[in-house]
């Protein structure tokens, strides 16, 4: 390839497969914080919040048979 021609994409190197980490357990405090506000209907961190699912799967318009037009 000519000077000045090299490639402009820089591509990542190749990575070595992410290897399975053990999470250790929740302390105490943070599972009784998550039992609550799972009682409370809130959302909690790393599980779908099914308000929000519900409302991003709504078409952004409402159609015209929605009786809002």
């Amino acid at each position: 390839m000519p000077s000045g021609f090299e490639e402009s994409v820089q591509r990542p190197l190749p990575r070595e497969p992410l290897r399975e980490q053990q999470q250790a357990p929740d302390p105490p405090i943070y599972r009784d914080l998550l039992a609550r506000w799972a009682d409370a209907g809130r959302t909690l961190p790393g599980r779908r919040d099914p308000e929000w699912s519900r409302l991003t799967s709504s078409p952004v318009w409402p159609s015209t048979s929605s009786g809002l037009y």
